[in-house]
């Protein structure tokens, strides 16, 4: 049997495997293939872009397809950590926290920082709440 220690290390690995590969995808998708980044999101998704409030995935799909000019990000910190069970349902969930830089169109980069809250359905997760800054 694992000693608590042990499973508590286990699963901060498991957290940052999970973290690191969401991000790749997250932003791939924003940056290349912006038309799937829509199906990241929970039906019930929240995203706070730079004090713009929207509710719904199918809103969020809609202001990143139209709104939201071509992306070129490049992540320079990425932090994840495990939301305690008893505090979101039972529901696996994760509080990520991004920053870096991003390019709109051909400008100049300006920092950025965004945090989620991803949680998994289906065996997939996905975004519940999403909120970015850039400067």
């Amino acid at each position: 049997k694992m000693s608590e220690k042990d499973e508590l290390h286990n699963k901060t690995l498991e957290t940052i495997e999970h973290v690191q590969k969401f991000a790749e995808i997250f932003y791939r998708k924003l940056d290349e293939d912006r038309h799937s980044v829509g199906n990241l999101y929970l039906d019930t998704a929240t995203l706070t872009w730079n004090g713009n409030n929207l509710e719904g995935g199918e809103n969020i799909k809609s202001f990143l397809l139209q709104k939201l000019p071509k992306t070129d990000h490049n992540l320079l910190c990425l932090d994840g950590q495990n939301l305690p069970a008893q505090a979101v349902g039972e529901q696996t969930t994760i509080l990520i926290t991004a920053s870096g830089t991003v390019r709109y169109d051909k400008k100049s980069s300006v920092p950025f920082q965004q945090n989620f809250l991803i949680t998994e359905k289906d065996m997939k997760w996905r975004i519940a709440v999403d909120n970015f800054r850039s400067q």
